[in-house]
């Protein structure tokens, strides 16, 4: 069969269609789970001032703030509202270096994120659900951390507990469990192993390899500017 200029032409236009948009489509993927990454982040001293981190809805806002420091380490305090009404308060403990807040997109959770050691950590992860007029702490980390300090963990300091970011809404988390990279920590020196888990009961979806893992932090890290 014989193809007229027309037809011809009208197919190799749908033709570029279709390979740009398969070209674009990753990047536009990667810039969307890049953004999701980067919540609030400041140092722990910033929280001498009230720091405002609110909702994607508006809806409630995560107030810290009451930073006060010893020889040992800060302290501070995380206040949860809807509009005017105070839902909850906590105090924060063990300070030191960054502290992160990030909210699910659909603003039924967050996680705090916080350095009790410095720069290179301990890091720890702690995450909340919101529902109506209630904030609940949820351990959504906790399996993971758990199976990864059961195969690698560093004897004089931890492990390292990172949460990367929001998948499916609030639904699901992206976290990652680090060996110290410091020489005391031996043979697992640096190591680092993502996990995708449930966010209100924790149950491991996916575990990532080294490589993958490895790409996930370069796509998708709270460090990254």
């Amino acid at each position: 069969m014989k193809l007229s200029a027309t037809s011809w032409q009208n197919g190799r236009f749908r033709l570029h269609y279709l390979l740009l948009v398969f070209l674009l489509m990753p990047l536009s993927l990667k810039s969307q789970d890049r953004a999701s990454c980067h919540g609030w982040h400041s140092g722990a001293a910033a929280l001498k001032q009230d720091q405002v981190i609110p909702s994607p809805d508006q809806k409630y806002r995560v107030v810290l703030g009451g930073y006060s420091e010893n020889e040992e380490s800060g302290r501070g305090s995380m206040r949860v509202f809807e509009g005017p009404t105070l839902l909850s308060k906590l105090t924060l403990k063990n300070l030191s270096a960054g502290v992160w807040i990030n909210w699910a997109e659909d603003s039924r959770a967050f996680f705090f994120m916080w350095s009790a050691g410095g720069t290179i950590g301990r890091y720890h992860v702690r995450v909340f659900r919101v529902s109506g007029k209630r904030v609940a702490e949820v351990l959504t980390t906790r399996i993971a951390e758990s199976e990864f300090a059961k195969r690698h963990s560093c004897q004089f300091r931890g492990n390292n507990s990172i949460a990367l970011r929001w998948v499916n809404n609030s639904d699901s988390l992206l976290t990652a469990s680090e060996v110290y990279d410091t020489s005391d920590c031996g043979k697992d020196m640096g190591l680092r192993r993502a996990y995708l888990v449930r966010t209100d009961n924790g149950k491991i979806i996916k575990r990532y390899s080294k490589s993958e893992t490895d790409a996930l932090y370069k796509t998708c890290s709270p460090f990254m500017d």
